[in-house]
């Protein structure tokens, strides 16, 4: 006599893919040049996940976890990382470009020749961060704490032109030259020399 098996409610599989990622964590994950373009990703566990070359562009980070993980050569772009970890990651040469960091923790990340024009830090604690080489032209960093951030005298926080905009830009200041604090393009946030681009079937 065969006996019917009842699934219980701790066995019943997600519906959909944002309720996989919310029920799952994805430690360790190997998500390397994935498209994860506009997901709701917020509160997901990446800690030691590879990220490399991922594709984020306006993805909802709030909250997530990214302690260790390797977010080299990403694309962050307009991306929402509100009180979201990423201690020890690593974003080297990542593209941050308008990312809303407020309230995240940067604790010793590596931020080598990362790109983060009109970025958002607002309380972000970057404590121990490597900002070697990076561009934050346009980044605010209102109530953010820098204690012991390494290599800050290499970072551009602002841009040098000639009066008339003629001439090439610089980033140290010399006689004859106007500072510009902010991206020319104001709030809008463009995409600066995409590598690579995806087309909806």
């Amino acid at each position: 006599m065969s006996k019917t098996c009842k699934r219980s409610k701790m066995e019943t599989p997600p519906a959909n893919y944002s309720e996989i990622l919310h029920r799952y964590s994805l430690v360790g994950a190997n998500l390397e040049r994935a498209n994860l373009r506009g997901l709701d990703l917020s509160g997901v566990n990446f800690t030691n996940s590879n990220l490399r070359g991922a594709d984020l562009t306006d993805a909802n980070l709030d909250n997530a976890i990214f302690v260790r993980a390797d977010l080299s050569r990403a694309c962050l772009h307009r991306c929402s990382a509100r009180n979201a970890d990423f201690t020890g990651a690593d974003l080297s040469m990542s593209y941050l470009r308008a990312v809303d960091f407020s309230g995240a923790r940067l604790w010793n990340a590596k931020m080598r020749r990362v790109t983060a024009k009109n970025a958002i830090f607002f309380d972000a604690d970057l404590t121990s961060a490597n900002i070697f080489q990076s561009d934050f032209l346009g980044a605010r960093f209102n109530g953010a704490i820098l204690d012991n951030i390494k290599n800050a005298d290499w970072a551009v926080f602002w841009w040098y032109i000639p009066e008339g905009w003629r001439g090439q830009i610089e980033y140290a200041p010399r006689e004859g030259l106007v500072r510009i604090d902010e991206s020319v393009t104001g709030g809008y946030s463009l995409q600066e020399n995409a590598s690579r681009q995806y087309n909806e079937d």
